[in-house]
């Protein structure tokens, strides 16, 4: 869906009526140098020539062109940003501040295993031993036009992460309550065997946590300029 947005948003208008053949690294450069001065932030810029790229060096595979005109065309650099973590009094006021709420346990296993956002939100129960103290993350949740989805991580391959006491205790008591609602609702909840669903059951928007943390940073006295990954 992303490539397509680019390619009938910011490719096609530009370039779409140049035949194949007749492409140059100059058509390239002059796509990249336009959406730059329209105010495109550099790493947009970036996604639309690797998307470009990608589209010609297939071209090229399929016996279409004999060259990829974007191959020789240096993408723009966006500059990176220093990640700055909680550090360990920070991350004491954090727990402090999502004592009791009802995500508390999936801050303490994000904090304590690392482990993505989306990863959490597709996180099952089935995923979890919390006798062996292990999880293994198999699957993210994204948001795609037809709506939530389920898809293989990030790396495309899943991973097992040994869990701290604190994280199996926390986890411990997130289910306990977790079967607590699920007879207070009866059949309102939605059973989809998720680790950290909605009220009812189903799949929590990553957009949605996002929030949640940003309110939370704020009830800690901390800045909201921290990002949860």
């Amino acid at each position: 869906e992303r490539y397509e947005s680019l390619v009938r948003v910011h490719i096609s208008p530009t370039l779409g009526r140049v035949k194949l053949k007749n492409l140059t690294p100059a058509h390239v450069r002059s796509l990249c140098r336009e959406k730059l001065d329209s105010g495109l932030a550099p790493r947009t810029v970036q996604y639309i020539h690797r998307t470009l790229s990608r589209a010609l060096k297939q071209a090229v595979s399929d016996g279409l062109i004999p060259r990829n005109a974007a191959g020789s065309v240096k993408a723009p650099q966006p500059r990176s940003e220093e990640i700055r973590p909680l550090d360990r009094e920070q991350v004491r006021a954090f727990l402090e501040a999502v004592s009791g709420d009802r995500l508390e346990a999936l801050y303490v296993v994000a904090i304590t295993a690392g482990v993505r956002a989306g990863e959490l939100l597709g996180l099952k129960w089935e995923d979890v031993d919390l006798e062996a103290r292990m999880l293994q993350v198999r699957r993210t949740l994204s948001e795609a036009r037809s709506g939530r989805i389920f898809e293989a991580p990030k790396s495309g391959k899943g991973r097992r992460i040994r869990l701290t006491r604190k994280a199996t205790e926390a986890l411990r008591g997130h289910r306990k309550r977790q079967l607590e609602e699920k007879l207070r609702l009866g059949s309102l909840w939605q059973e989809n065997g998720l680790v950290f669903p909605s009220q009812v059951g189903t799949p929590i928007g990553g957009r949605n946590l996002i929030r949640h943390f940003k309110i939370r940073l704020g009830r800690a006295g901390l800045p909201s300029t921290f990002r949860f990954h």
